[in-house]
């Protein structure tokens, strides 16, 4: 910071410490246009949490969320954020993801959700309930709805994940996207899924992997690096691209849909100049066309 800068910041700050909070906010939040440093930001933070601005301090915290998880005053800070936001779904995640707080802030988390629960169960219901019929709307509407059941408590989430889980009416991304969610809350039980096949089938939430920890995905993408990288770089974003997007539609079945990695990387980036194809790509590519016409009814190709 340069001096004029530094000189800000000591008046935020005392404004802060004075406990004038909104005026210490509205200070911090100018400085932070001009400097995007950590230590600006955990007083902005600070400031907007205690001037209830809940979610957006949880917005800012956001942009500099590997800080946070440094020390525990600083996760403390983070976690008091997110559950004044009443970001339950996301604070689960992240502290998953984060085996060093976990035990130590998960009871904050439960105590949380169980008071939410108690105090505000009108809005509870209307909240469950318009996660309940995500699959009544728009895509656009779908994922509006998927955003704001982050806000639910676990309990009340699993309620309505498990329910759209095997709604033939909830988009394939979202689904996806809901399962994904599941997936990294570490959860130990089984679950009826509806998949692209228009077939329902069990899943093993506990046996669940991150997309980019599964094999075939990594060997395929092995595969189109090799190719591509160096050679024909445009080349190498297109189909990296193009298979990210159909990882998003298949999962959490992706080794399903794709038993054999070599074929599907051959459907994907050479069906078209290939004279000898096998059955297993010519299957692989009918799969990619399919998936191709989910994403262009929603205008992603």
């Amino acid at each position: 910071m340069t001096p004029l800068q530094q000189e800000q910041f000591h008046q935020a700050d005392q404004l802060l410490d004075q406990q004038h909070y909104h005026e210490a906010a509205q200070r911090f939040a100018a400085l932070y246009e001009e400097v995007d440093e950590f230590v600006v930001n955990r007083q902005l933070v600070k400031s907007l949490y205690e001037d209830q601005q809940y979610a957006e301090a949880l917005s800012y915290a956001n942009e500099h969320l590997n800080e946070y998880t440094a020390s525990r005053e600083l996760m403390q800070l983070l976690i008091e954020v997110e559950l004044h936001a009443q970001a339950f779904i996301d604070v689960r995640v992240q502290l998953n993801s984060l085996p060093k707080w976990h035990d130590e802030f998960i009871k904050q988390v439960e105590q949380a959700e169980s008071s939410f629960a108690k105090h505000y169960q009108t809005s509870l219901n209307s909240q469950l309930k318009q996660f309940y019929h995500l699959g009544d709307g728009s895509f656009a509407e779908q994922q509006r709805r998927f955003k704001a059941a982050s806000h639910l408590p676990l309990k009340q989430y699993l309620i309505g994940a498990k329910f759209l889980a095997r709604d033939p009416f909830v988009n394939p991304l979202i689904r996806s996207s809901l399962l994904q969610i599941m997936q990294r809350l570490h959860l130990q039980e089984r679950i009826t899924i509806y998949w692209l096949d228009e077939q329902e089938h069990e899943v093993d939430l506990g046996r669940l992997q991150d997309v980019e920890s599964i094999q075939t995905v990594q060997q395929i993408e092995s595969m189109i690096k090799k190719e591509f990288s160096q050679l024909d770089p445009l080349s190498y974003q297109m189909f990296d691209q193009e298979f990210h997007l159909q990882l998003a539609f298949l999962y959490p079945l992706i080794e399903l849909a794709i038993p054999n990695p070599t074929a599907w990387y051959h459907a994907l980036t050479a069906y078209s100049q290939s004279t000898d194809q096998d059955y297993d790509v010519i299957l692989a590519k009918q799969w990619q066309n399919q998936i191709a016409r989910l994403a262009q009814r929603l205008g992603m190709q």
